[in-house]
């Protein structure tokens, strides 16, 4: 018989052992939301948190403290079983989950990165904000919002089923769980390049940024950056070009026309050798501008046609090229090495209807925000998607590394002496760095036109090819672009090469008569619509008559006014500037000035001669009446600048 003594004492042990047990399921059961967390952690880039440096791993493992406490805090509070506080607090776990979790999961997979900060701030819609402005629509985005829903079930179910929380503890947590969501909109993240942080600590950290922002908390994002586009149904289209064709444009980032051969030279001793060895039988155009500095508004102008003053709700819906070509029949696609993170611009081309595609970070999920990925590395990209094009197709290659900071590499820089230096002093050696930046870049450009004229399809491809803008250092006192709408800002290289057989005997030779004529941006969507063959469509009409540019491939050109501005609805300008060209007589302002200034940029390329706004008449008027809906637009009266300086 066993003493009484020791079967208490078995009791005692056996209890214990049973609290124990059950405290460590409590303690599984709470931890679920964060495991689930660390799974899909470990699925999409383990091995990059496994060879994260020492300081990120620290910041990694505060924000899986932190998940740990914000999630188990919140299921407690959901785990009792009866009574309507429960009840709201399931469908607050509940709700969080989903939404958190589920777009965490499907902006990794549609962009390879997380939803942080940087793709909430600039948001106008907060609504679509809190599930990342994703595409709801689409499959990959569809399941990943299920799977946070099967498995947000799946561990509700289990929390009332094994926490069973006491009255007084879960009365506290459902105390403390406002408390817990409020501290934790205060825990920063790193977020940028690594990101050394979990999604859902990511994902609070965003949206609470963009709800200061929307309440004027704070003004990080004063000016307005692209929004979600809602394009404009296009009507199907009878695609009747002169020549069977693929059409490739390859649109550069900030290279200036004056540090390109962008004629055909045997010699070519600018920063373009590459591509010029790759392509001799091109046909340039050496007067083509840019209608903005601004990459944001660059793209629009080239890839819609339509005039940059033009209303927010027009630019925001207006179809793009790719919409064009897709209700034509043209297989479609867009690779590029830009973050478009940046500024909300994935939201431009989120619902481009294309078959193949990248972004940087795509191609390196640590991609800098303002360079971009590796150029080379989206050249190598497009190799791989290039077989499995369907003729005909139309397609966009998007480089990047000429943005500042600038991708330099040691190896590949011949002008010296070369240095990142923005003292006035060195101007000269930091524009020799940008000339080498260029020159790196244009490497990949050029393997890329190699690899294209190798290909069956690429004999068939007309290539058109230009910068979104330029770069200036310090020509009229100004660094870099957006800040204003002088020819190192605006005119940059582009040229055409079409393969024999690809163009009508009429096409080659009007765009060879293009060679010296002023030519724009805004001539370009025309001139890919022809190239397109649905230039003439009936169809095409009332979307033509948005656009005030003319194909480059017909005799006639634009001669009327064109503006040029970086201050549109699609992007606010920091620097606010505008302008209008005729032929070679141009107009700029800035907002310190009281009056347009005027230049012949032929007769004074270097636009130092101000020939006042009287000479430039009637392109003064024109201007404000073109530019008066945008923002403090009537020139404030500050003194007028010493151009003798």
């Amino acid at each position: 018989m066993v003493h009484p003594a020791r079967r208490r004492k078995h009791h005692r042990k056996l209890r214990g052992r049973i609290r124990r047990r059950r405290a460590l399921w409590v303690l599984l059961v709470l931890a679920l939301p964060t495991l689930w967390m660390l799974y899909g952690e470990m699925v999409r880039r383990g091995g990059a948190i496994l060879a994260f440096p020492g300081k990120y791993v620290a910041s990694y493992l505060g924000g899986v403290a932190q998940s740990l406490v914000f999630w188990g805090v919140l299921l407690y509070a959901a785990s009792r079983r009866g009574g309507l506080v429960a009840r709201i607090m399931t469908g607050l776990f509940f709700t969080a989950f989903v939404v958190v979790m589920g777009s965490a999961g499907a902006f990794h997979a549609v962009w390879n990165t997380y939803l942080c900060i940087d793709g909430q701030l600039h948001s106008k819609n907060f609504v679509q904000s809190i599930v990342g402005t994703l595409p709801l629509g689409r499959p990959l985005v569809v399941f990943h919002f299920l799977a946070a829903v099967v498995v947000g079930v799946i561990i509700v179910r289990t929390a009332k089923l094994r926490v069973r929380p006491r009255r007084w503890p879960w009365r506290v947590s459902v105390v403390l769980a406002p408390a817990v969501v409020y501290a934790s909109t205060f825990v920063p993240t790193s977020y940028r390049g690594i990101q050394a942080s979990p999604p859902d600590a990511l994902y609070v950290h965003g949206i609470t940024a963009l709800t200061k922002e929307l309440l004027d908390i704070t003004n990080d994002s004063p000016d307005l950056r692209v929004q979600r586009r809602k394009p404009e149904a296009v009507p199907a289209l009878t695609a009747a070009p002169s020549r069977p064709r693929n059409v490739l444009l390859i649109l550069q980032e900030s290279q200036r026309g004056d540090v390109s051969c962008i004629e055909p030279d045997p010699r070519c001793d600018l920063s373009t050798p590459w591509s010029n060895a790759v392509i001799p039988n091109r046909m340039p155009l050496l007067q083509m501008r840019s209608n903005a500095s601004t990459t944001a508004i660059s793209i629009s102008n080239i890839w819609s046609g339509v005039v940059p003053y033009a209303s927010r709700e027009l630019l925001h819906s207006v179809p793009l090229l790719w919409d064009y070509a897709n209700a034509a029949g043209y297989d479609t696609a867009y690779w590029t090495s830009q973050n478009l993170m940046f500024g909300n611009a994935r939201q431009y081309i989120q619902d481009l209807p294309i078959s193949h595609g990248c972004v940087a970070t795509h191609l390196d999920s640590a991609a800098d925000l303002d360079a971009g990925a590796n150029d080379e590395l989206v050249t190598e990209w497009v190799k791989k998607d290039w077989p499995e094009m369907k003729e005909p197709f139309f397609a966009v290659v998007h480089y990047s590394n000429v943005h500042y900071p600038y991708v330099y590499e040691e190896g590949l820089a011949p002008f010296r002496p070369s240095e990142m230096a923005k003292a006035p002093e060195k101007n000269q050696h930091f524009f020799n760095y940008y000339k080498n930046v260029v020159y790196r870049s244009d490497f990949a450009v050029a393997e890329l036109l190699r690899y294209i004229r190798s290909t069956e399809s690429g004999r068939r491809t007309v290539v058109v090819y230009t910068s979104d803008h330029g770069e200036s250092f310090r020509e009229h006192w100004q660094m870099g672009h957006t800040s204003a709408l002088y020819d190192e800002e605006v005119r940059v290289q582009s040229w055409i090469d079409a393969p024999p057989g690809t163009l009508s005997e009429e096409e080659e030779k009007t765009i060879k008569a293009a060679k010296e004529q002023f030519v724009w941006h805004l001539d370009l969507a025309p001139t890919f619509l022809d190239l397109l063959g649905v230039w003439d469509d009936p169809k095409l009409a009332p979307f033509r008559a948005r656009m005030i540019g003319h194909p480059i491939t017909r005799p006639e050109r634009t001669v009327s006014p064109v503006p040029m501005t970086n201050c549109t609805w699609v992007w606010e300008c920091s620097f606010r500037n505008w302008g209008v060209m005729q032929g070679p007589r141009k107009i700029e302002a800035r907002e310190w000035d009281a009056t347009y200034h005027c230049f012949d940029v032929l007769a004074d390329p270097d636009e130092r001669v101000d020939l006042g706004e009287r000479l430039c008449q009637p392109l003064t008027d024109v201007a404000r009446e073109w530019f008066h809906a945008m923002p403090n637009v009537t020139p404030p009266g500050r003194p007028v600048v010493d151009w003798g300086k």
